[in-house]
């Protein structure tokens, strides 16, 4: 009988004895977490060991990050990094069995915050204080990158819920009808970290706490003199809100509710009063106009300025209607913001789509937010602000450790080109080397370990 061409250019034999590891270059990470102070910060806040054996709370938070960095998404993929020897003489130490890890997590529910919740309607348990210490993990990653990549003062906050559609049992049904949760971020624009997360069931509305959400993020940022500004969705669009943000000097672009006073005052506008903004792609017309609205006095100040309200025009090309037989769609954004022109505001507000919604894409299909490993919702909380923390720490790596062309890079261009580097452990002399290829420690490593060391952070 005729043997067949093999279809690879070699035979693939079992038998590899040596320690080696596909995850070389994700040494630069592991590096950089324990440079920052992570590590040591979750040995501090988190759970302490009652024995000698097992890990640190400080190492299992460094296996998460490494799990979700490397593309893991699931608590069993724990068990790929567990059986990595040469990853476990890098890191010191072996990762948890997937069951110790979520046992772990596990630790982050609190039942006794569940108490009161309603048989029907929605429901947000305070953290527990176990999550409140994964906070300060958080923390800790965003003020290293303040210190070390010294951003400026400009602190644009953006606001944003999003639903994950899950099979989960106990899931509740979100206002789309089907099962999921929805967690909200606040997310600062001009380094692209993320200050706040806050794991929440599906029907919670997106509008529940957000003056919260937004002080939260603002008190996660190191104490300075910051120019704070406000971008969200017709979610935060409350004069409650609004008022607060005013009075604390913080300027505001919010997309406002589209109620029949309003819409009655935008369409009463003259023909004259809209200005052209631009042509989409599809041919659509957007164009814009200030718009005189005052909502109810009763939430201003008696000699205070009110709010400015813009409006939005979207109509398609001339002589042509919309699905619903309507010649125009309106919308309208509400600021504090007298000074800058119409359409820049307008612009200015729409960037928001360009940094909250990329960080919703690279938690939840880059990570693991997309996919919740437990029915207790502390766990989920938990599982979410690790990604989260792993995502702030890619964020400093990219930033100040690798080489510029991987400044916008996403976690999944990183696993290809800079984790993904093949190493050995030698152990000679006395010491114990992870070999790697020359190219690699010349291009990456060794830039990378070079910037590490010289990073300064001064976090406490």
């Amino acid at each position: 009988m005729k043997q067949k061409k093999p279809l690879l250019g070699v035979k693939i034999v079992p038998g590899l004895e040596e320690e080696m590891t596909p995850w070389a270059g994700a040494s630069l990470l592991i590096e950089l977490g324990r440079k920052c102070g992570m590590v040591e910060t979750a040995e501090q806040v988190l759970f302490h060991k009652k024995s000698s054996k097992g890990l640190t709370s400080g190492q299992t938070v460094e296996s998460f990050i490494l799990l979700s960095a490397l593309g893991g998404d699931n608590i069993d993929d724990m068990e790929h990094l567990r059986g990595d020897l040469a990853l476990a003489t890098m890191l010191g130490y072996t990762p948890p069995a997937a069951e110790t890890a979520r046992q772990w997590l596990d630790k982050f529910h609190d039942e006794g915050l569940m108490v009161g919740r309603p048989l029907q309607g929605s429901f947000l348990p305070p953290e527990s204080q176990s999550l409140g210490g994964l906070k300060e993990v958080n923390r800790k990653v965003v003020w290293a990158y303040v210190a070390a990549m010294n951003p400026g003062l400009e602190l644009t906050i953006d606001v944003d819920a999003h639903l994950v559609e899950t099979n989960k049992a106990n899931a509740l049904y979100c206002y789309d009808g089907y099962k999921a949760f929805q967690p909200i971020v606040a997310g600062w624009a001009e380094t692209g970290l993320v200050l706040v997360d806050e794991f929440r069931e599906g029907n919670v509305p997106a509008s529940k706490g957000i003056k919260r959400i937004v002080d939260e993020a603002y008190q996660m940022a190191p104490g300075r003199k910051w120019k704070v500004r406000i971008r969200s969705d017709s979610a935060a669009y409350e004069q409650d809100n609004l008022g607060h943000w005013h009075h604390e000097g913080w300027e505001f672009a919010v997309s406002a509710d589209m109620t029949p006073q309003l819409r009655q005052e935008i369409e009463s506008l003259p023909e004259e009063a809209w200005k052209m903004w631009k042509e989409e792609k599809n041919g659509v017309i957007r164009e814009w106009a200030e718009v005189v609205y005052v909502p109810s006095k009763k939430y201003e100040e008696k000699e205070g300025q009110p709010y400015r309200y813009l409006a939005i025009r979207i109509r398609p090309q001339q002589g042509e209607l919309f699905e619903d037989g309507s010649r125009f769609r309106h919308f309208a954004v509400v600021t504090n913001n007298w000074d800058m022109e119409g359409q820049a505001l307008l612009e200015w507000h729409r960037g928001k789509a360009g940094t909250i919604e990329h960080i919703h894409h690279v938690l939840n299909n880059e990570l693991a937010a997309g996919v919740y490993p437990s029915a207790k919702h502390g766990a989920n909380a938990a599982w979410l602000r690790l990604q989260v923390i792993t995502y702030n720490l890619l964020q400093l790596l990219k930033a100040g450790v690798l080489p510029p062309e991987y400044a916008t890079a996403r976690p999944k261009r990183l696993r290809f080109a800079i984790f993904t580097q093949f190493g050995r452990i030698i152990r000679h002399a006395g010491q114990v080397l992870l070999r790697i290829a020359s190219e690699a420690w010349g291009t990456i490593i060794k830039l990378g370990q070079r910037r590490i060391g010289e990073m300064v952070f001064n976090t406490s």
